[in-house]
């Protein structure tokens, strides 16, 4: 064995404790219901994102950054969209669109990391574990493939039973595998000899894979050239062309808009609702849009009042938005006080984020919610 081939194996080696060699040569099952996270990591302000237009408190405490009345996207008596989201205008108007308002937990930490590990595991902001809020989920509704996750983290389908792949991009992970086509086998020593015979599995299922993922799709959409935009395509070919996987996770970064917010924030929108509308539109021409459950997170929402530098600094509760043929359109959860706002000026959440995971459990994946204490909502 020569030292590329054996770079190749180590490459390769996070995956064996995780993911046996089988699980991508599962074939897929028809109508299975699918979850696609978006994480948009920074901390998005939900209050320029779902616009409370009504609210005199919204504009008071945002005298530079509040978005204009005569620029907003008219979706009821009570809320506006941003502009940057306008892409996203028919999805609500089919029904097919649903924003959780007030999303957060007790005793919210402003860190971005510890928030971000809350939001992920679904633990109190007292508790800490490494296990993912589906982690635990996922392996109880099929064997096989449970998640693929596009970046560096798998963060809510860590755990020890679940399947899960993280790679850069499709073509990262098939080109790893390809490294391993020419490794031989090795009789002389019994743990190499177990690691190249599983290398050997995992790169005849990953061709299988590969096949999966060169089969061109003719459905007319344009997804645009930025990073989430490429993930996201990738996810719709995999959907598309059988890969079994229940669940798959991108991320849209660089929402942390501590200044020059409405520049940034806004271009990150623009992004993010060409994304999900060429998503959407690859689901329903494909026929899998009543199958697909899409919903965003952000490890918090940002501070009422806009900061010297026209951004807003670390906040609570945000929004979180929810897409699928199956979805029932609307708001949900009250709207947050502007005028009852903690020490540190922010909001206080009004819907607790494990109540939307145990939406997604109990009614989407039809598996028995471990968050029963905070509810559901019928958005689906």
């Amino acid at each position: 064995m020569n030292r590329r081939e054996f770079m190749g194996m180590a490459a390769l080696l996070p995956w064996l404790s995780v993911l046996p060699a089988e699980v991508l040569a599962t074939p897929a099952r028809p109508q299975q219901r699918i979850v696609v996270l978006v994480k948009l990591a920074g901390g998005n302000d939900g209050l320029n994102t779902l616009i409370p237009h009504n609210d005199p408190l919204y504009y008071q405490h945002r005298p530079t950054i509040a978005v204009p009345k005569h620029q907003l996207i008219d979706i009821g008596e009570t809320h506006s969209l941003n502009p940057y989201l306008k892409a996203l205008k028919p999805w609500w108007d089919k029904g097919n669109m649903a924003w959780v308002q007030g999303v957060g937990y007790p005793h919210s930490t402003l860190s971005h990391f510890r928030s971000s590990d809350i939001w992920e595991t679904a633990v109190d902001a007292s508790q800490y574990t490494d296990t993912g809020w589906l982690g635990s989920l996922l392996p109880g509704c099929k064997p096989g493939l449970h998640g693929i996750a596009l970046g560096d983290s798998s963060g809510p389908m860590n755990g020890k039973d679940c399947n899960t792949i993280a790679m850069q991009s499709p073509q990262s992970f098939l080109s790893q595998i390809n490294l391993l086509e020419d490794i031989q086998p090795v009789r002389t020593n019994p743990v190499l000899a177990h690691i190249t015979n599983v290398h050997h599995q995992l790169y005849a299922a990953g061709e299988q894979l590969s096949t999966k993922l060169q089969r061109p799709l003719a459905l007319g959409v344009n997804f645009s050239t930025g990073k989430l935009g490429r993930e996201l395509e990738a996810v719709a070919k995999m959907i598309l062309t059988g890969v079994d996987a229940t669940v798959y996770m991108v991320t849209l970064d660089g929402f942390d808009t501590h200044s020059n917010q409405n520049a940034v924030q806004s271009n990150l929108l623009h992004q993010l609702a060409g994304a999900l509308d060429a998503f959407a539109q690859a689901m329903q021409r494909g026929g899998r849009w009543n199958d697909v459950l899409l919903m965003t997170y952000s490890e918090f929402g940002r501070r009422v009042q806009e900061n010297h530098g026209k951004g807003t600094d670390h906040g609570t509760a945000s929004v979180q938005l929810v897409m699928g043929g199956k979805v029932r359109g609307g708001i949900y959860g009250d709207a947050p006080d502007l005028s009852r706002l903690d020490g540190d000026g922010n909001v206080q959440h009004t819907v607790d984020f494990r109540a939307v995971y145990g939406t997604v459990s109990q009614r989407w994946l039809g598996q028995a919610s471990p968050w029963t204490r905070f509810g559901t909502l019928p958005f689906v």
